[in-house]
């Protein structure tokens, strides 16, 4: 038996979830998502679980739902994407990755300056 939970998050940018998704996506991790501009939603297939990412309605930071035991698992790797994205997207001009890999759901990233 499972259960339907909501996770709040403290993600706010919807650029960096999007784009966090388009690589969990890349790298086979999720089958699909549809964005629902109007409903502030996200939908994403996992190889048949279903969950929901959308807006808080009293605040900037989205919100996982879905099954308890997807929806956590799913929570977590979405945080290191979002991190992954924002870091590629502000490196400061004097550094660029001179190598990425992944080592036990851990994402390294070598910064060269």
């Amino acid at each position: 038996m499972s259960f339907y939970a909501k996770i709040k998050t403290e993600l706010a940018n919807k650029k960096y979830i999007i784009a966090a998704i388009e690589e969990m996506k890349r790298r086979g991790e999720l089958t699909n998502y549809q964005i629902n501009e109007k409903k502030e939603k996200i939908e994403i297939d996992r190889e048949g679980d279903l969950l929901a990412i959308t807006k808080e309605k009293a605040g900037n930071n989205f919100e996982v739902s879905g099954d308890s035991r997807v929806a956590n698992a799913f929570t977590n790797r979405l945080k290191q994407f979002y991190a992954y994205e924002s870091i590629k997207d502000n490196l400061p001009l004097d550094f660029e990755i001179a190598k990425e890999s992944e080592e036990a759901g851990e994402i390294i990233i070598h910064l060269k300056g």
